[in-house]
């Protein structure tokens, strides 16, 4: 609705089951026709913003928000405040995240002046608000920037938005913060080529170098190899915030389902853990096709569907700091990629990386990589509260 339009936008809180349900809905509306958007698992959606449900809300708050004009609903957005982010890096960010907008400037900034102003309130110290994040560095980060960016659907656990998202940002005061990236890559046979003999060279050169995958019948051990290496692996990355171990089991318990065991890699040098590999098939190829919903057919889709899945998104790669430099990452991305020879993967997604992570995104062209898509982190600053008299 244009802005012309004479009818005030009202923000709300979300406070009641219709609220909800308007909040998990409007994106439903808003990329109707969209044939590049994915739609989510409205249950996995509800189960992300529940605090009784997501161990993230056990150590962070928020705020839900809906926007209407003329009684309709044009947008919403979550106001979002994690202390523990706050402690690990030294600031005072509070955050936004499932924003999502009509292409109306009007309602995008009553929606971000109401969670600034629930920051305020409730967090009265935060002096920045970053976002959108959905709802933290380790879920879906960004808003894609459509003029650097491939168009196409995104791949599993990636976020998708209009073009008009930047501009409504901009127009609201916010400035880029950070851009993170995504490289697509063919799966090609690399065992002769530079991959593969640097790959060779270095298993060749580090004996006590052992690689393996997932052993699913020992999965509770491995998961707790897996809460070891992820947080000491990422924990020198800007914006990142070590999940906690019931974070990690609960993502696990969602993942679980749709792992593919050879996309799945863990190394270990002289019998110590040394780094882990997570791959997973694109089921978006086939979430695109659910309408949002498992039952009453969505459950029949997926069955028929996964079998045709030719993509592979690896989204979590990291090697602990004493075994850096030593080739083990070059390993690992020569052996998931023949792994997707043998299932018939035709592209391999590797994200995100930080825009600056210059040594991986160098190192990601070896196999014929390159940076196809690119999702903004913005930021405004938040003035302290006025003194009251």
């Amino acid at each position: 609705m244009p802005d012309s339009v004479a009818a005030p936008i009202v923000v709300s809180r979300v406070s009641s089951g219709a609220d909800r349900k308007e909040f998990v809905e409007l994106p439903f509306r808003i990329y109707r026709g969209d044939a590049n958007w994915v739609p989510p698992l409205r249950s996995d959606v509800r189960w992300m913003l529940d605090p009784k449900k997501n161990p993230f809300w056990l150590h962070a708050s928020r705020e839900l928000f809906l926007g209407r004009r003329n009684g309709r609903v044009v947008g919403r957005i979550a106001a979002i405040v994690d202390p523990y982010h706050n402690k690990v890096h030294g600031d005072r960010t509070a955050f936004f995240g499932f924003f999502e907008c009509e292409n109306d400037a009007g309602a995008a900034a009553a929606l971000l002046d109401a969670a600034e102003g629930w920051v305020r309130e409730a967090f009265p110290g935060c002096d920045k608000l970053r976002g959108p994040l959905n709802p933290s560095m380790n879920d879906e980060v960004g808003a894609l920037v459509p003029a650097e960016s491939e168009p196409g659907p995104p791949m599993i656990m990636m976020t998708y938005s209009p073009a008009w998202y930047l501009e409504l940002f901009a127009g609201a005061g916010f400035r880029k913060e950070k851009d993170v990236v995504a490289i697509l890559a063919p799966v090609l046979d690399h065992s002769g080529d530079r991959l593969g003999r640097v790959a060779q060279a270095v298993m060749k050169r580090n004996p006590s170098l052992k690689v393996r995958t997932i052993r699913m019948d020992r999965f509770a051990e491995e998961l707790a190899t897996v809460k070891d290496l992820y947080n000491r692996a990422w924990e020198k990355n800007w914006g990142f915030v070590p999940m906690t171990s019931e974070e990690i089991d609960a993502m696990a318990k969602k993942m679980k389902p749709i792992l593919y065991p050879p996309y799945v890699w863990f190394a270990e040098v002289d019998g110590q853990p040394a780094a882990f590999m997570l791959g997973v098939p694109d089921f978006n190829q086939v979430l695109r096709k659910m309408g949002g919903s498992l039952f009453p057919f969505g459950w029949l889709t997926f069955l028929l569907e996964k079998r045709k899945i030719d993509q592979v998104r690896l989204m979590a790669f990291g090697v602990v700091p004493e075994f850096r430099k030593r080739g083990i990452d070059a390993v690992l991305y020569y052996l998931s990629m023949q792994e997707g020879v043998k299932a018939g993967v035709r592209w391999g997604e590797f994200s995100w990386m930080l825009e600056d992570n210059e040594a991986i995104l160098k190192d990601l062209e070896v196999f014929g990589g390159k940076v196809y898509r690119r999702y903004r982190l913005v930021c405004r600053d938040v003035p302290a509260a006025a003194t009251r008299a």
